[in-house]
């Protein structure tokens, strides 16, 4: 399957062959998140991250064309604030898709 990683912030340094901050991994059907994040090298590196545009809390399998962004702890708070902070009616909506 193909998946798209995008990184922030200095987690941009620490992988190699990416185009505007994202890279495209072929990685094996039902690679699961943390699979993926060491893959890149990026154990222990990444403090939140987020799945198809929605944080997300726990390991979980990954599917062909997901995009995965990955944060590193200067970048996470403020992404906290921003995805934990929203209009109601657009958390109501998230949660309807989720």
């Amino acid at each position: 399957m193909q998946i798209t990683v995008k990184l922030a912030g200095p987690l941009r340094k620490q992988v190699e062959g990416l185009v505007g901050g994202e890279k495209t991994l072929e990685l094996a059907q039902g690679t699961t998140v943390s699979q993926a994040i060491e893959e890149l090298g990026l154990t222990g590196k990444v403090r939140m991250l987020m799945l198809n545009g929605r944080p997300l809390q726990k390991d979980a399998p990954m599917m062909n064309g997901d995009r995965l962004m990955l944060l590193p702890p200067s970048l996470a708070y403020n992404m906290y604030v921003a995805t934990n902070f929203l209009a109601p009616s657009v958390r109501e909506d998230i949660n309807k898709k989720s």
